[in-house]
Parts: structure tokens; sequence; C-alpha cells
């Protein structure tokens, strides 16, 4: 009898000092930003373009205040791009095409050498009617919120109307029509994303956009006798700034 309860308390001690069964080990997800992506943006852009009077091919002495007419207004697109994660490092390259409404006019006056008055009134027009960004992007990821800075290649479709308004002798307007052209620059910014799902991120993003100066010759007939061509020569610069928030599905 003894014999028997001297063993089942050494049985008792055994099973006790048995190890637990472990729970299975799950290793934690880490997030990835690497992979090909598409996606939607709105934003607004302003815009100040610079006209400088270079000349009046007919008459030398006549001179014009710059005239800044300002490019502000809505915009909306699209992109696509591909990032690489490195660590906590991501780099990645970004396309992305937007159109855009934005449109606004300056007046001056024309003056002879010496500041004297004519009676003439200038005005300016700008337009900006698309924009395309082609641009590299570099950052650091804190698990699903990404820091990130880009800069590349801008282009847009530029639209530029002068006329002028001559009060006297008798009011007389002239109409020197408009310039469409394709302006490429650079652009530079910087924004935050975050991604809020598997697949979906969304991110508010600014970009300041260079287009650079063209030169333009506006220039309309005078009818009279005999007729005359009346050109005015300017050069024009423009530059953007835009916000925009956007969304972007990951593949």
């Amino acid at each position: 009898m003894a014999v028997s309860l001297s063993l089942g308390v050494v049985s008792g001690a055994s099973a006790a000092d048995l190890p637990a069964k472990s729970r299975p080990y799950v290793e934690a997800q880490v997030f990835s930003w690497s992979g090909f992506y598409l996606g939607l943006h709105a934003g607004y852009g302003w815009g100040s373009n610079n006209w400088n009077l270079v000349g009046v091919l007919e008459s030398p002495t006549i001179i014009g205040n710059p005239l800044k007419p300002k490019t502000d207004g809505v915009l909306g697109g699209v992109q696509a791009g591909a990032n690489y994660q490195l660590a906590s490092w991501v780099f990645g390259i970004e396309a992305d095409l937007a159109v855009m409404h934005g449109k606004g006019s300056s007046d001056g006056t024309l003056l002879q050498a010496g500041g004297a008055p004519i009676g003439i009134t200038s005005t300016a027009t700008s337009q900006i009617e698309w924009l395309a960004l082609f641009t590299g992007r570099a950052g650091y990821a804190f698990d699903r919120t990404l820091f990130y800075a880009k800069g590349g290649v801008a282009a847009a479709e530029t639209k530029d109307s002068f006329n002028l308004l001559q009060m006297a002798p008798t009011p007389q307007f002239i109409d020197f029509g408009s310039k469409n052209n394709t302006q490429v620059g650079w652009t530079i910014g910087g924004g935050i994303e975050h991604a809020f799902a598997p697949n979906w991120s969304a991110k508010i993003e600014y970009n300041y956009i260079d287009l650079g100066t063209s030169s333009e010759n506006f220039n309309v007939l005078i009818a009279g006798a005999p007729s005359t061509t009346l050109t005015f020569r300017q050069d024009i610069e423009h530059t953007l700034q835009i916000v925009k928030v956007g969304a972007n599905y990951r593949f």
C-alpha cells in the first residue's frame, strides 16, 4: 500500500513538471510600399505669369509696365507609378496628367520713353489648359505612413492673349489674338501618403512648377492707306504652385 502511494505522488509531480504546450508563433506582417499603383487626384493651382514688353517693332520708343495675369483655378486628373522599398526607404517614379481651369487677366498702360502716357491700355490674358508631371520620388516610411519628396519634368499647354484699347481720338479696340504653346520646365515638391487599407492609400501633395519663359510676337494688320503691321514682342514667364489630394490603388 505504501509503495502504491509513493508511486502516485511521484507520478503527479512528474506530470506537473512537464512544459505546457506552446502556442504557435505568428510573425507580424510588415507593410510594404513596393509595387505599381494607379490613382486619381484633384486640387487647386495658383500661378503668376510675368509679361515683360521687349519692344514695339514699329515704334521703339513705346514702353509698357509689366503685366502679371494670374492663372488660378481647379485641376483634376490621374496618376500612375511604381515604388521600391529598401528597409524604411522608398524610391519610385510617377507620371500624372491633369486638366486645369486656370485663367486670369492683367491691365496696364503704354508710355513713351520717359514716362509720358499715350492713352492706350493693354490687357494680357494667360491660361493653363492641361498639366503633366514626370517625376522621381524618394521618401521614408513609418510603416503605413510615407513622407516623400519629388522632382522632375513638368509640361503644360498655355494660351496667352493680348489686346489694346485706345480711347483717343476715337475709341478703338485692337485684338492681337492668342498664342498656344506646349511649355516644358521643371517641378519640385513633396507630400504625405497613408495606406488606410491593404491596397488603398490617400495622399496630400504640394508642387512648385516653373515652365520657363517664351518670347512671343503679337502682331496685327492695321488698315489704312497704306496698311501697316503693328508688332508687340513680349517675354512671358509661366510659374505655378499646386496643392492636391489623391488616392492610389496598389497592385
